[in-house]
């Protein structure tokens, strides 16, 4: 039997054509659903609508796993923290997530893979949400656009 994996639900809450989550389930092993309500001082925190929004996104999300036998455990904090420490809980070795592209965003989770790969956990990111990732388009000249 495989080992355990966490997949980190964000800005993407469904089930079909989800890339982290069909990494999980090609593992053959426990798979777990986690979303952060994240309190990251670099993000801009939610509105009333949004929250809305959320909630009744969350209750679809979490039907639409428990027909896959997954169910979402929803934390809140900051998103390392929590994220840790769901993988302490289920004693998942992998995590799996699709990518976001703001500034902030990014940096997290460019500190959350650097510790998950020093942990010698498996962690793979996945474009879902793009048809091609921002930074792989260049000017004219060859070179990113700022």
């Amino acid at each position: 039997m495989a080992d355990a994996s966490l997949v980190w639900f964000r800005d993407d809450l469904r089930t079909a054509d989800h890339p982290a989550l069909a990494a999980a389930m090609a593992r053959q092993g426990p798979v777990y659903a986690l979303y952060i309500e994240e309190t990251d001082d670099a993000l801009r925190p939610l509105g009333g609508a949004a929250r809305w929004w959320l909630h009744h996104s969350l209750q679809a999300l979490a039907s639409d796993l428990a027909e896959l036998g997954v169910q979402l455990e929803v934390r809140r904090g900051k998103a390392e923290d929590a994220l840790f420490a769901a993988l302490e809980t289920h004693g998942a070795d992998a995590v799996f997530w699709n990518r976001r592209y703001a500034l902030a965003a990014r940096a997290i989770d460019a500190s959350i893979k650097a510790r998950a790969e020093r942990a010698g956990l498996v962690v793979k990111s996945f474009a879902a949400n793009v048809l091609i990732e921002p930074f792989d388009i260049e000017t004219g000249a060859g070179k990113p656009y700022a």
